[in-house]
């Protein structure tokens, strides 16, 4: 037999994702007034708006698929179980806004205020919450997705003349991932389309500012998980083999992909075998965190906000960026695990926060520096995350959640 030819699929992910990005950066660059290069940036966008228009559907799907099998094997503890989980998430979540937002103003050199701006009272800022979260709640078709997920999830689970359907939501939520892996061999593709249009709009000003932005977004997500792996060790009982095991597998993963759908797998069985969680802790945690864990990702927001206010010369203080906490937070819950989905979800509320005077631009220059790099730290910042709080389900909430009674995994019935 003779030997196989060389391919391009067979270097490693991250490789063909970095490599592509460069490839995108200098075809945007050197021919930045071609209408061939500029369909190249186009065509790049077309699977990314697909998938996030398709976002309902597949989140719907895996949301009751996790709520289905968390209410069908733990029917006593489910309800106890997710609002653990659903705490930790919206903790870590504010936390880490908190966190990158003090990061930012140091590195990024904001002003506390702008002159001549009156910065929002606390009333404002609650009223600004309370009309952002109506907005999600009556226009953002994945907030309603998620709140019925969970609802036709736990119905299915709990009557039993309608676990036929509950099985029928786990299988088209393993169906779905495995679609998602099948499709990996494209991100790099999608990724060096997208890295075109920055060049080719902003010029080497445009290069500096994303290098800047990913320079920003590598140094506060890589120390956060430097800070989890650290309070991993303090307050649970995983080795220190186990946890750095864990993030050598999943962190390289997650940058890889970009994406927290993709790093799924890799994910539930890396937390598993490598970080010693239980079976139901581990699928738990992780299925969960891939919907609602995008802690790393609104941190990315905040910085590419700031690299896209000064390419578009908007003015932006340290005010702004705290008046942002509580809205991207609360869209971090439903933003999409994919590639660049935090930039397609959070910009036009970003840029309505922010009164950006044209919103078409404000978008699509977002999403053009949320692409290549940044959602790579991101997913591996925001994939860990989830291994680090089913280590805290197992270790420190575990007695409370199922008491002395060992976690042991049913086997799904073939009901379908």
């Amino acid at each position: 037999m003779g030997k196989k030819g060389f391919s391009v699929l067979h270097l490693p992910l991250p490789i063909r994702v970095v490599g592509l990005l460069i490839v995108g950066f200098a075809l945007g660059l050197a021919f930045p007034k071609s209408t061939l290069i500029h369909y190249v940036f186009i065509s790049g966008t077309i699977f990314p708006k697909t998938v996030v228009t398709l976002c309902a559907f597949l989140i719907f799907n895996l949301l009751a698929g996790g709520m289905a099998k968390l209410s069908l094997f733990h029917k006593e503890k489910a309800g106890r179980l997710f609002g653990i989980i659903l705490a930790m998430y919206v903790l870590m979540g504010g936390i880490s806004l908190i966190y990158v937002t003090v990061w930012l103003h140091f590195l990024a050199h904001l002003p506390s205020s702008l002159p001549g701006v009156v910065v929002p009272g606390a009333l404002a800022w609650i009223l600004e919450i309370g009309h952002t979260f109506t907005h999600v709640m009556s226009q953002q078709p994945l907030l309603q997705a998620l709140a019925g997920a969970m609802f036709f999830g736990w119905l299915c689970a709990r009557v039993p003349a309608l676990h036929r359907i509950a099985y029928g939501f786990i299988a088209v939520g393993d169906y779905i991932l495995w679609a998602f892996k099948k499709v990996i061999w494209y991100y790099p593709i999608m990724i060096g389309c997208l890295a075109i249009g920055i060049p080719m709009k902003f010029g080497t000003h445009g290069m500096v500012l994303y290098a800047q932005a990913v320079l920003w977004i590598a140094i506060v997500t890589c120390i956060w998980s430097m800070l989890m792996i650290v309070i991993t060790l303090l307050f649970t009982k995983r080795t220190f083999k186990q946890v750095i095991s864990y993030y050598a597998t999943v962190w390289p993963t997650g940058f890889g992909t970009g994406g927290s759908y993709d790093t799924l797998a890799v994910n539930v069985v890396s937390a598993e075998h490598d970080l010693g969680l239980h079976q139901e802790i581990a699928e738990i945690s992780i299925v969960f965190g891939t919907v609602l864990n995008k802690n790393c990702a609104t941190m990315s927001v905040f910085a590419v906000t700031i690299a896209v206010c000064r390419m578009l010369n908007i003015p932006l203080s340290l005010s702004e960026l705290v008046m942002m906490i509580a809205p991207v937070m609360i869209l971090g819950l439903e933003s999409p695990g994919i590639p660049g989905g935090a930039g397609y979800f959070m910009s036009p509320i970003v840029g309505v926060l922010l009164g950006a005077p044209n919103m078409s631009v404000f978008v699509t220059t977002f999403i053009a520096v949320y692409s290549g790099l940044v959602p790579m730290f991101s997913t591996a910042g925001n994939t860990t995350d989830d291994g680090v709080v089913g280590a805290f389900l197992q270790d420190v909430f575990g007695r409370f959640i199922w008491g002395d009674k060992p976690l042991v995994h049913p086997q799904v019935e073939e009901v379908l």
